[in-house]
C-alpha cells in the first residue's frame, strides 16, 4: 500500500515547479515582466517602422534587428527571476524550511530553474506579432524565427543557468541581481566595440567566445548576408557548448551543494548533500 502511494506521489522537482509557477504567474511578477517586454518591443517596432533611414534597409536586416531586440529583452526576464530564486529565499529565511523537504537539493533547483526559464517561450510568442508587423512576407518571418527561436532558447538556457548559479552563491537577492546584471551588461559590450576592432583576429575571437554575440553573428551572416549555414556553424557550436557547461556546473556541481548559509556553506561543502530522488 505504501509502495503504491509512493509511486503516485509526484517528484519533488515537479511539486517545486508547480509552486514556483503559481507564485510567478498568479502572483503577477511574470505578467509584469512580460508587460515590460511588450513595451520595449513596441518602442523598438515603432522606431523601426518610422525611421526614414531604415526604410532603405533590406528586409532581412530589419528582421535581424527585431531578433536582436527579442533576445536582448527576453533573456533579461529569465535572468532576473533566476537571480532572485535561491538568494531571495535565503534572504527571507524561507530556504531552511525548503531544504527540509523530502527531496534532493538538485530537484529543488530544477523546479526553480524551469520556472525562470518559462519566461523565454512566453516572451518569444508575444514577439511574433511584432515581427509580422514589420514584414508582410510571412516566409521571411518564419525563416528568421526558424533560426532565432532555437538560438534564443540556447541563450535562455545559459543566461537562466548563470542567474541560478549566482543565486546559489549569494546571500541576498540584491547581491545576486547585481552580479547577474553585470554579467548581462558584459554580454552586450561586444556589440558596442568599434567595427575596426571586431575585424581583427582578437575581435573575431570576442565574437565567437560570447554566446550572445556568437548568435548575433550567425544571424547576421546567414539571415542578412545569405551565407551558407555550414560556413558559420562555429557561431552555433559556441552557444551550445556554453549552455552545456553552464548546465553541468549548475546541476552537477552547484545544485547538490546548496546550503542555507550561501557562500560560506558552499565553501565548506566538501561532498554533495542529500541526493536521493535524483
Amino acid at each position: 500500500m505504501s509502495a503504491a502511494a509512493s509511486q503516485r506521489t509526484p517528484p519533488v522537482w515537479w511539486l517545486m515547479f508547480k509552486r514556483e509557477m503559481s507564485e510567478l504567474w498568479l502572483g503577477g511578477r511574470g505578467f509584469n515582466l512580460l508587460i515590460l517586454f511588450c513595451l520595449l518591443m513596441s518602442l523598438t517596432t515603432w522606431l523601426l517602422a518610422t525611421n526614414s533611414e531604415l526604410n532603405l534597409t533590406p528586409r532581412e536586416e530589419i528582421q535581424f534587428i527585431a531578433l536582436q531586440a527579442i533576445m536582448t529583452f527576453g533573456l533579461f526576464l529569465g535572468l532576473v527571476i533566476a537571480a532572485e530564486s535561491i538568494a531571495g529565499e535565503r534572504e527571507r529565511t524561507t530556504l531552511e524550511a525548503l531544504l527540509l523537504t523530502p527531496g534532493s537539493r538538485r530537484q529543488i533547483v530544477v523546479g526553480k530553474y524551469l520556472t525562470a526559464l518559462s519566461l523565454w517561450p512566453a516572451a518569444l510568442l508575444l514577439a511574433i506579432p511584432y515581427m509580422f508587423a514589420l514584414e508582410k512576407d510571412t516566409e521571411l518571418v518564419w525563416r528568421a524565427l526558424a533560426w532565432g527561436a532555437p538560438l534564443g532558447t540556447l541563450l535562455a538556457l545559459t543566461f537562466t543557468g548563470i542567474g541560478m548559479i549566482v543565486s546559489l552563491w549569494s546571500n541576498t537577492g540584491r547581491t545576486s541581481l547585481f552580479i547577474s546584471l553585470l554579467f548581462y551588461l558584459a554580454s552586450l559590450l561586444p556589440a558596442q566595440l568599434p567595427g575596426e576592432f571586431m575585424a581583427t583576429p582578437i575581435g573575431l575571437l570576442v565574437q565567437a567566445a560570447g554566446p550572445l554575440e556568437a548568435a548575433k553573428q550567425f544571424l547576421q551572416h546567414t539571415l542578412v548576408s545569405g551565407e551558407p549555414v555550414a560556413d558559420n556553424l562555429m557561431f552555433v557550436i559556441i552557444p551550445a557548448l556554453v549552455a552545456l557547461v553552464v548546465l553541468a556546473l549548475l546541476f552537477l556541481y552547484a545544485a547538490p551543494r546548496l546550503q542555507f548559509n550561501g557562500v560560506r556553506g558552499l565553501r565548506r561543502a566538501g561532498t554533495p548533500a542529500r541526493e536521493g530522488g535524483q
